[in-house]
């Protein structure tokens, strides 16, 4: 019993909800300062063709050096740093996304956090499918492990938002075009539209930044939806029983099983010293009892693994909707001994974890399915 029977393969990365805020911030202030230097050195670009006859030589030559600065200051400095803000914030947001939908695989690999940005032509159209995945995946208590993303619903606000940042990029190359070409009145039109373009597009991006950013906070507080937190229930009566040990063979694979497989949420990993670590994790909206995931030590513990109740069901995993987790699990290549079946105390299957330990999946008769 001490081989996994699940292939590492259904495992995605593993991640802790960490605060994002100060990242946003820094990513929205410089975001704001890119908008808005495009727009004031878009608005001066136009009002100096107008004609300045009634300004003094020295007059002119300080208004056409400070035009020069807003362009060098645009161009090159503010967008910079706003786009290193921005894939900064990027990767604290999808490493959260992952601890909020376990199992759920985004459609881009890591490096494209920095090359969706900042690399010709890719950054068209990848920086739209990273922070759709990342918005997707942050709702509300996740998604379940193994849905495919290339199938879901896509956000309104970033379909608004990324056409807008598209249209702003090809209005400013085509300004430069066709200042290059002596195209004066085309040159003119892209230059007028580069006036708004920038605001819109920064008020579309901080609404995302924002949206997620409030998500993830959201869920980082243990928070329902709407982020209010409920009712607090009264002190508690007697005692309960907080944890139960599990051995097991290696901390990250069973993190990986419990986590992206069996979907429940990691409540504590913290280091102890000579590899050993306190984790602890438990099924999601649990409020009480949890797991002890303890790695074995020696060969009387090895033995352990996988049959701590001598082939006895050792464990319960309770349900409100027996046919929703069943079909989960099932989707996620748990391993069942039998077919569901119907038994006076609720509706019940047994299964295996990871190393073999019996399991019973029970939607006890007294619990009616959950809807919505």
């Amino acid at each position: 019993m001490h081989s996994s029977v699940y292939p590492s393969a259904l495992f995605a990365p593993v991640r802790l909800l960490r605060p994002i805020r100060a990242y946003a911030t820094v990513a929205l202030t410089l975001m704001a300062l890119s908008s808005v230097a495009s727009a004031g050195a878009s608005t001066l670009l136009l009002v100096s063709r107008e004609g300045w006859s009634w300004l003094t030589v020295r007059q002119w030559n300080a208004l056409y050096a400070l035009l020069l600065s807003s362009v060098v200051l645009l161009f090159s400095i503010i967008p910079l740093l706003a786009g290193i803000a921005f894939v900064c914030w990027l990767f604290r947001a999808r490493g959260n996304a992952y601890a909020i939908s376990p199992g759920v695989f985004h459609r881009y690999a890591t490096p494209f956090l920095v090359f969706g940005r900042f690399a010709p032509l890719v950054n068209l159209f990848v920086p739209k499918g990273l922070v759709d995945d990342i918005l997707t995946t942050s709702r509300p208590g996740g998604l379940r492990p193994g849905t495919d993303l290339y199938r879901g619903r896509r956000s309104g606000l970033v379909w608004a938002w990324w056409p807008a940042w598209l249209l702003w990029t090809v209005m400013e190359v085509a300004f430069v075009a066709f200042g290059n070409a002596g195209m004066t009145a085309l040159e003119t039109v892209t230059l007028v539209a580069c006036v708004p373009l920038p605001l819109v597009a920064g008020v579309l991006a901080a609404r995302v930044v924002l949206t997620i950013t409030k998500l993830q906070e959201t869920a980082r507080a243990g928070l329902p939806a709407g982020g209010r937190p409920p009712k607090r229930p009264g002190p508690p009566v007697g005692s309960y029983l907080g944890l139960t040990t599990l051995v097991v063979r290696d901390y990250d694979e069973a993190i990986g099983f419990y986590l992206n497989v069996l979907g429940f949420e990691l409540l504590e990993d913290t280091p102890l010293g000579d590899g050993k670590r306190w984790v602890t994790v438990r099924p999601r909206g649990a409020r009480e009892t949890a797991l002890l995931l303890a790695r074995a030590v020696g060969p009387e513990q090895e033995a352990r693994i996988g049959d701590q109740t001598g082939g006895r069901v050792g464990l319960f995993l309770h349900t409100d909707d027996f046919a929703r987790d069943y079909e989960r699990l099932l989707s996620a290549g748990v391993v069942f001994e039998e077919a569901p079946r119907s038994e006076p105390y609720g509706r019940v299957v047994v299964f295996r974890d990871l190393y073999g330990n019996r399991w019973d999946l029970l939607q006890p008769a007294d619990v009616s399915p959950a809807y919505g």
